[in-house]
Formats: C-alpha cells, structure tokens, sequence
C-alpha cells in the first residue's frame, strides 16, 4: 500500500494539474516617469511629521496631541494587532498539532447478551484508566495551508495600511481645520478695519449732506457697503466657530471647553514648494493604493488555495500512552500503548463541478480586483498633478495680489499726502483704504488656499517619510 502511494499521489497530481489549466498573474501598473505639473526636485525629504514644514508650533501641538488621543489611532493599532493574531493563528496549521488527554471509564457487561450467557451469566465488571499524547499533521504538499498564510499576511497589510491612512488623514483634518481658524481670524481684523472707515465716511458725508455739499445717494451706497462688511464680519466669526469646533471634535473634547488662543499679530506661513519624487514611489506609499495592492496579492492567494481543491490532500494522526486497569500501575512499561495511523489520502473524484466552479469565482474576483487597482493608481496620479496645479495656481494668486495689495497700500500713501496738502477730501482716504484692505483680503484667502492645497497634495503623495530620496521633499516657497 505504502509502495503504491508516491505513484497514486503522482497521478493525482498530473490529472489535477490538468484540470486547472494555466493561469498567470497580473503584472503590476506602471506609472509615468515624472508627474506633468511638477517643479524641479529639491534636496530632502518630507518627513513624516510633515506638518512641522509650516513651523508653526500650535499647529506641531494639535496635529501631536490628536495623533496621540483620537480614538481612531487606537483603532488602527488594535486593527494591526488583530492581523498580527491572524498571521499567527494561520500559521500554526503548518505545525504538527500535539494534545494531551487522560481519563477513566468504567464497564459493566449485561448478562442477557450471547458473551454472559457464555460467560454463565456473569457480568465482567472493569474499570480502565489512561492518559497520552495525541498527534495529527496535514501534510502541506500543494501549498494550501502556506497560501492561506499568505492571505492572512495580506490582511495585515491592509490593516497597516488602514494605520497609515488614519495618520494622514487625520493630521490632514487637522491642518485644513487649523487654517480656515487662522484665515477667518485674519479676515476678521480686516474686515472690522473696512467697517470703521465705513463708518468714518459715514460721519463725514453726514457733515457734507448737513451742509448741502453731498447727495444723499453717496450717503446710501455707503450704507449698504458698511452693511455688507457687517454681515462679512458675522459669517467669518462662524467660520472660525466652525473650525474651532471641528478641532475641539478631532481632540476629542467638549467643544464649549476648546479654545485655539487667538494671536492678533499672526500672519500666514509662507506656503511650502513641495517637490513630490516619482510617481512609482506612490505605489507603494498611498495608504489606499498599499489596501488595493495587498487585497490583490490576498486573492491571487485565494486562487492558488482554489487550485488546490484539485489535489489529494494526505493527513497523518498518531497517539501514545499508557492504559491500565490499575492507577498504580498506569506508568509502568506494559501500560504502554500507541498506534500510527491512519495515514488518510483524500482524493476528489466527482464534486459536480463545485471545485471547477470556486476557482472560477476566484480567478474572476482577482482580475477584478486588478482592474480596480489600475483605475485607482491612474485616480492616484491625477489626485496629486490636481494638487500640484492647485499649489501653484495659488503661488501665483497670492503673488499678483501682493503686488496688488502693496500698490494699494501705495495708493492710501498718496492719498493721505494729498489730503494733507488740501487737494483731496478725507474720504479720498477712507476709499483708497477702503479697496487696500479688499485686496489684502483676497490676498489671505489665496494664501490659505495654497496652504490647504498643500496639505491635500501631502495626502495625496501618501504623507511623508524618511527614507533617502524616496518621497516628496518640501522647502518653505518665498515667493
């Protein structure tokens, strides 16, 4: 029987081989060699820390705290951890399985049987006592049991990945949250800087409507701008309530106890010039693209077990142990027993096509999962050149309206100086300052879209890290 094993398991083999047919693997998507609206690559690297490129020290602290108290980061590690408890549990089935047993019985034979008549109608009473160890192996020839590995390793990738998206997509939150704060604050200052010259002109041409040098149109379209800063001032106050209170929630904590300290004085950072590497380097760095990939290689996994439905399957047991009507005598040599066996081969023969259908199922579940992946690192790389084009459309925004805002600045100069050699009113002021202040603002609102463009673009890359010149880099723009 045992000779003829290795030639029954061979035959098996070839036939099941048959039966499958060929099946290749996807090759991975390629990417392109540069991304179209990159700058030029600049020296480092951004670090996974990535929001300290603003060198802001409030935001470094609430981007650190959230990380370190948003629930959803203990999620993710219980996530990884769970995975990791997986890979192990899979990876015992590759192991034999050892168990340890003992126990009594007692018997008592009835009389009204052919062996107690036999027996003279006596009864056979006895009492049995053992304990030993219990063995059993299935033999891994095709590789089952180490796929099913593999899928639970790809699991745990996923739930790395998981980790890693919390991480950015928090930090991200945080940043974008932290800026609308800081740029409804600012607008604020300049808008309540509008309404009291507003309200000066209002004085003064209440003065020259008394005395009949003013029409009473100009007093009211005066009004009406002074009314509509009135109501800016109130929608920027929500703004900022809004996005205070979007922090106090990634803090986790009561938003009528959160406060951001407000800074009079502040201005926005300068917007940093990220260089984002090559766009391969997103294959493997994109929380989403990292899920789309281990899910892949967690169903090519899923395919190979499918095959091996195909294949007989060989599983040994084996006991040892002592037995022994006596409990003192349980340990001695001649209590000893064991057996070997049985050594099982289970061969499919004819399952009604169940087995040809599930790896059907698999095979098709798989080149699915590859054209989604394809689509997704094609939605990856428009996602970063949308970012990149973003970044630089507000760099050049806030650059022309800081010429703007410096000309119109230039033009409240000339219009106190001729106010102050008589050839203009007052109000020639209070307009010029009036529009200087407009263009100030509109420059902030650029600025901080280019800031909140940064912080998308960083999500998109995939965050930050440290390795040598494998991500993007960042330097702080001057333009």
């Amino acid at each position: 029987m045992f000779k003829k094993l290795p030639l029954l398991i061979g035959m098996a083999t070839l036939l099941g081989g048959c039966a499958i047919g060929d099946f290749e693997p996807a090759p991975a998507p390629e990417a392109p060699p540069s991304y179209r609206n990159a700058d030029a690559a600049v020296p480092g690297n951004l670090e996974r820390n990535w929001w300290r490129m603003y060198q802001d020290p409030v935001l470094d602290h609430l981007v650190e705290s959230i990380l370190e108290r948003n629930p959803y980061t203990a999620f993710g590690e219980l996530h990884v951890a769970e995975a990791e408890a997986g890979v192990d549990a899979t990876s015992a089935d590759l192991l034999p399985q050892l168990g340890f047993g003992a126990g009594v019985d007692k018997s008592h034979s009835s009389t009204n049987t052919p062996l107690g008549e036999l027996l003279g109608n006596r009864t056979i009473d006895g009492k049995t006592y053992r304990a030993g160890v219990n063995a059993g192996w299935q033999l891994d020839l095709w590789g089952r049991i180490a796929q099913a590995v593999e899928v639970a390793r790809a699991h745990q990738g996923m739930a790395e990945a998981t980790r890693r998206s919390v991480e950015i997509i928090l930090s991200r939150e945080v940043a974008v949250a932290y800026w609308q704060f800081r740029t409804a604050e600012a607008d604020q200052r300049l808008l309540q800087q509008q309404y009291k010259a507003h309200a000066e002109a209002l004085r003064l041409l209440q003065l020259r409507l008394d005395a009949g040098l003013e029409t009473e149109q100009r007093l009211i379209e005066v009004r009406v701008a002074q009314a509509g800063v009135e109501a800016e001032i109130e929608a920027a106050e929500v703004k900022r309530l809004m996005a205070e209170q979007e922090l106090a929630i990634l803090m986790v904590e009561p938003v009528q106890d959160f406060r951001v300290a407000t800074q009079p004085d502040y201005a926005l950072p300068d917007i940093p010039r990220i260089a984002p590497g090559l766009p391969a380097t997103i294959l493997s760095r994109r929380p989403d693209l990292m899920m789309s990939a281990q899910e892949l290689r967690a169903l090519l996994a899923m395919e190979r077990i499918a095959e091996t439905a195909f294949y007989p399957s060989i599983s040994l047991t084996g006991a040892f142990g002592f037995a022994s009507t006596e409990l003192r005598t349980l340990s001695d040599n001649a209590s000893r027993e064991y057996s070997l066996g049985p050594l099982s081969l289970y061969l499919p023969v004819f399952d009604a096509g169940r087995n040809r259908a599930n790896l059907k199922v698999a095979r098709a579940r798989y080149r699915q999962a590859v054209n989604v992946h394809k689509v997704n690192v094609l939605i990856a790389l428009r996602e970063v050149d949308d970012a990149l084009v973003q970044v630089q459309a507000a760099r050049t925004q806030v650059a022309a309206l800081g010429n703007a805002a410096e000309a119109g600045d230039r033009g409240t100069v000339v219009a106190e100086a001729r106010y102050d050699q008589g050839q203009d009113s007052y109000l020639k002021v209070l307009e010029a300052r009036v529009e200087a202040l407009e263009t100030r603002r509109k420059q902030i609102h650029s600025h901080s879209e280019g800031l909140l463009a940064t912080a998308h673009l960083v999500e998109a890359l995939g965050g930050g890290w440290d390795e040598s010149g494998a991500g993007p880099t960042a330097v702080a723009s001057n333009d």
